[in-house]
């Protein structure tokens, strides 16, 4: 043993002994200059990897945190004009026991893995994240103080190696692909960070520790970085999209075969150091995951992902007071209906098109923050007309506007303050032409720190205007919040309201208005493994909720968490709650005034998540909640188990089954025949999803990606209520039966998808993709008496299939230029 690993297996068995030694001092990496090519191979071969400095001594974050990591890792870097190098060697007392099992890219999948976190302004604020797994799978990240987006993508290279020792690793990650001040000497937070993948050992260059908020604001720092200019920053990605469709044609009531090619442009510009303009021309979205539809019987529209690359990368400082959700754009045309109410039937007119979606001419953002932390962000994009087609069976045919010009815009101001705290202001608008609806919302937001970090204060206020009709309507909405952010012990309260005018929906999401609410929680967290435990964490939470207007309780209760993490990495957790007081809806009933009222209720569950490094791996979860002094409950369980084959081969299946009985909710309101009240059903409900997820790794660069989902709601109803003003219930005649004697409310609902992605990297950034979608809805009357009854027609009604082909290659400016860098 030399006296290097003596000195360190030393220190090992003191930080054992005593735990409570604290490592946080800041370090500092000195990186150097050097004009030598390398070739990227993931051996530290070259000279200039033997002359660079040593960042070594990486310190646990988990299971122990504090204590120097058991794991040894040797990091150096360098750079050159053109590029930033990062090369380690990440030593294993077991290498042969280093998991290298492939994922795709951006997951680091079940593999041992390293990262760098660069924040070129030192702001602790934003950071770019570069990951590299022992496989050699590529992950990259913007990271936020206290979140992260793994969805942005940057163009560098890498090459791992397996060593005797362990593996290394090299990294070419080129000026281009960052944002750093224009200055002549530069130096930036930084840090390393190491995960083995057999025990989870997290650790870090310079400390993290669990107790403190921020993971990028413990960072380290990197100095001796002079003379470094940013490239020009401009590329292009231009594509083209091939389809073979097949398709159900109402007009002809037959499945029918199609076929299109589409092409369009992304563009990137780096307009200066800090600030990128991006662009996407006529876009294409038709590859992206199929939505996950559901049976929606409530009041309020149902919420989807938002799956489209360019909506999802970088939108950090546009996701500023929540105001901003981009599947408003491209979504389903403002006028969609106008095409129904204009048929006239004497003339025996039926629609023969109308398009689903709004049809999408641009999108373009700029963003990026400057040297004194002002974060600057414009995004914008416009909609073309749409027309739906109305024939008769003369052969005639007109066209119906169903949707206007319409263009989106939003602007953010975002400013960095003392202690990792942010002052902003954020603008969405929505204009449309022809006097159609537009709509304006105004976000200001505080985040303060106190100078330890220990405690943040949040304080928000926004203002929407809908201008409809001559005089706009003017909404509000406010909240505040105070936290305890760090250390063992976390609590906070806060309070927020939203005006009965308050609406932000046409860019934005909100599922009610009318409310106020308070809240005030506390957590408990454990970060010293025990005697059964590596880490546990409970909390305990109680809120309130009642009308803006006229102030009406709406509900209010308790809820209670706790999870604990095995030594064998099993994770289990309880939770429940209690709602004493009821619920007062006053949303249900679809018109204000004639609340829904449930009884009071509580409820509990639990999960059990084994360990995901195994072959095999199981998820359980379950719930149950009870409505007091009435049959009304709530059943659930979720198993879904998780299979490595081999390490190339990966399955996870997922089955939820809900059952829901005696619940009840709106059917209609009645018309003159009847009364003007509002019919409540009383119906069980029986709610399954059954997925698969398949993925097969071919190399670091290329596989198949396969997600089948299997949705399936039924709703049997067995009484109706007259719903009269104050929540009275009265026994109404009310019941529609079909031709089978069942009830006509009655529904049957399917949603079935398949999407197969099979993804080839051929050379950064450049890509081929090859997918196959199958999507069919389904709803009906009559009731399915089991579950696997419904694939006895499932695949014979009307359904999408889709069969396409993308070819994306990225053209960097840079590579144009007489002298141009390696890469």
């Amino acid at each position: 043993m030399t006296n290097q690993q003596s000195v360190y297996y030393f220190l090992l068995s003191l930080s054992l002994i005593l735990p409570s030694i604290s490592w946080s001092q800041t370090r500092t990496y000195e990186i150097d200059r050097s004009a030598n090519d390398i070739k990227i191979d993931g051996q530290l071969t070259e000279a200039q990897w033997q002359e660079a400095e040593i960042a070594t001594d990486f310190t646990e974050n988990y299971p122990r945190p504090g204590i120097p990591s058991k794991y040894e890792s040797k990091v150096r870097m360098y750079y050159d004009d053109n590029a930033l190098y990062v090369g380690g060697e990440m030593y294993d007392p077991r290498p042969d026991s280093v998991s290298y099992t492939l994922s795709q890219r951006d997951d680091w999948g079940n593999a041992d893995w390293f990262g760098v976190f660069l924040d070129p302004y030192a702001n602790n604020i934003n950071a770019f994240g570069f990951s590299v797994t022992a496989a050699g799978v590529e992950l990259d990240a913007l990271m936020y103080t206290d979140d992260g987006d793994d969805s942005w993508n940057a163009v560098w290279r890498s090459s791992v190696k397996k060593q005797d020792y362990g593996w290394s690793f090299e990294m070419k990650i080129p000026f281009s692909a960052v944002r750093f001040p224009n200055k002549p000497i530069q130096e930036w937070n930084i840090n390393f960070v190491r995960q083995v993948r057999r025990d989870r050992s997290k650790s870090y260059w310079n400390e993290v520790n669990p107790e403190v908020f921020g993971e990028i604001t413990q960072s380290g720092k990197m100095v001796g970085m002079k003379e470094v200019k940013s490239p020009i920053r401009l590329s292009f990605t231009p594509y083209v999209t091939g389809y073979v469709e097949n398709s159900y044609d109402y007009t002809t009531q037959q499945q029918t075969w199609g076929q299109r090619v589409t092409g369009g442009l992304d563009l990137k510009y780096g307009l200066n150091d800090a600030f990128t303009l991006d662009m996407t021309l006529i876009p294409d979205f038709g590859q992206t995951t199929s939505d996950k539809q559901v049976l929606n019987l409530g009041p309020f529209e149902v919420r989807f992902d938002e799956n489209r690359p360019f909506f999802l990368e970088g939108t950090d400082l546009f996701s500023i007071g929540n105001v901003f959700y981009s599947r408003r754009i491209g979504a389903t045309p403002f006028n969609y209906n106008d095409a129904q109410n204009s048929v006239n039937d004497s003339l025996s007119e039926e629609i023969t098109g109308n398009p689903s979606l709004a049809p999408l001419i641009n999108a373009t953002k700029v963003s990026g923050r400057t040297s004194s932390g002002l974060g600057i962000g414009v995004f914008n994009s416009i909609e073309n007309r749409a027309f739906a087609t109305i024939s008769d069976p003369s052969g005639n045919s007109r066209r119906v506007q169903t949707h206007p010009l319409s263009n989106y815009n939003v602007f953010v101001l975002s400013q960095n303050l003392k202690n990792n705290g942010r002052l902003s202001f954020l603008n969405t608008n929505v204009m449309r032409e022809g006097g159609s609806r537009d709509a304006n919302v105004s976000v200001g937001q505080t985040n303060l720190f106190s100078k330890d970090g220990k405690y943040s204060l949040g304080a928000e206020m926004k203002v929407s205007s809908i201008f409809e009709d001559e005089v706009p309507e003017i909404g509000h909405a406010l909240s505040i919040n105070l936290d305890r952010v760090s250390g063992v012990w976390r609590y906070g309260f806060g309070y927020s309201e939203e005006s009965d005018t308050y609406d932000p929906n046409d860019l934005g999401f909100l599922f009610n208005n009318n409310s106020r609410g308070y809240y005030s929680y506390a957590r408990w967290n454990d970060f010293s493994p025990g005697k059964f435990f590596l880490r546990k964490w409970a909390s305990t939470s109680i809120y309130y909720e009642e009308l803006y207007k006229p102030k009406l309780f709406s509900y209010g209760g308790l809820e209670f968490d706790a999870v604990g993490t095995f030594k064998n990495f099993l994770t289990v957790g309880v939770n429940g709650g209690v709602d004493p007081f009821g619920e007062v809806n006053h949303f249900e009933s679809r018109r204000f005034g004639n609340e829904v009222r449930f009884g009071s209720s509580f409820s509990l569950g639990g999960f059990y998540s084994s360990d995901y490094s195994k072959k095999f791996a199981l998820d359980v979860r379950t719930s149950y909640k009870q409505f007091v002094g009435s049959n009304q409950k709530a059943v659930s369980l979720v198993v879904s188990p998780r299979v490595r084959l081999f390490d190339r081969l990966f399955v996870i299946l997922r089955s939820n089954w809900e059952f829901i009985t005696s619940d009840y909710g709106y059917v209609r309101q009645l018309d003159d025949n009847y009364a003007d009240d509002i019919i409540l059903g009383f119906r069980d409900r029986v709610i399954s999803e059954n997925s698969l997820q398949m993925e097969y790794i071919f190399t670091n660069r290329m596989g198949i990606d396969v997600r089948v989902r299997h949705y399936w709601q039924q709703v049997e109803y067995f009484n109706f209520n007259e719903l009269r003003r104050g929540g009275e219930l009265i026994e109404s005649n009310y019941n529609p039966v079909g031709a089978d004697g069942s009830s006509e409310h009655n529904t049957s609902y399917n949603a079935f998808t398949v999407d197969i992605n099979y993804r080839w990297v051929f050379i950064p950034g450049s890509e081929l993709r090859l997918v196959y979608k199958n999507n069919i809805f389904n709803s009906q009357n009559t009731l399915i008496p089991s579950y696997f009854r419904n694939f006895e027609t499932l695949f014979d009604q009307p359904q999408l299939n889709s069969l396409s082909m993308k070819l994306l290659v990225f053209v960097d400016a840079i590579y144009f230029k007489r002298n141009k860098p390696k890469f």
